[in-house]
């Protein structure tokens, strides 16, 4: 999938996206989804990526749920690399730039 097909969510402590990369990107308001159920609302975000970005790293919380969801550019797009191996590089690059997420993300390494 592509970077650009995606949408997060924001609703609050129960669901929160936080968004990483080498790069500043924009996380760009798109719309409101209202839930009748729990009478609130949903915040719907896409993310613009930067010039110079190479690739973002987006962590989606759903209540008690972590999910991590890697974007690497390939050309012009952001293309999400969640089955592939990333390289050590990569890996590297990111835990080097985020320290605090060395107990959360835990991709798997190229052969």
């Amino acid at each position: 999938m592509e970077l650009r097909d995606c949408k997060f969510f924001y609703g609050g402590q129960e669901m929160s996206f936080s968004v990483f990369s080498n790069d500043p990107c924009r996380a760009r308001y798109l719309d409101s989804i209202s839930v009748p159920l729990v009478q609130t609302r949903v915040d719907v975000y896409g993310i613009e990526p930067g010039p110079k970005t190479r690739w973002v790293l987006i962590r989606e919380k759903d209540e008690e749920k972590d999910r991590f969801r890697l974007f690497v550019r390939q050309g012009d797009r952001f293309v999400e690399s969640g089955e592939q191996a990333l390289s050590k590089e990569l890996r590297d690059e990111i835990l080097g730039r985020f320290p605090n997420l060395t107990g959360e993300f835990h991709p798997p390494l190229a052969a």
